[in-house]
């Protein structure tokens, strides 16, 4: 059974994104490539999420200090924020549906626009 709460860095597919930042073998062509044009399905919302409260300076505990130096360009940056705003959105993801039907939506809302959004 995998790893899933509310925080940013809750889940198993999160903390896989941060792992490879982190090792250097996140590619972000092919991340993108996964996540395609529609709404994000859940390991890909984790994901994201987790990656733009990277960009915004957060790191889960087991990475405290650790510094990431992925080269993000500009359009890198500003694609992981859009999706992780949509991630939070009706309709924007399969992790807001699953959220709202496990009554958690609030909770998580707050969680994640606090770190990602």
């Amino acid at each position: 059974m995998g790893t899933w709460n509310t925080g940013p860095f809750d889940n198993d597919s999160a903390n896989d994104a941060v792992a490879a930042l982190v090792n250097g073998t996140f590619r972000m062509d092919q991340f993108r490539f996964e996540c395609g044009l529609g709404a994000l399905g859940t390991d890909e919302a984790e994901s994201v999420i987790a990656l733009a409260a990277v960009l915004n300076g957060h790191m889960p505990e087991g990475y405290a200090g650790e510094v990431v130096e992925y080269p993000f360009t500009m359009d890198d940056k500003r694609w992981i924020r859009r999706r992780a705003q949509a991630a939070v959105r009706p309709g924007g993801s399969a992790l807001y549906s699953m959220w709202e039907e496990a009554g958690e939506l609030d909770e998580w809302l707050a969680a994640a626009r606090r770190y990602a959004v």
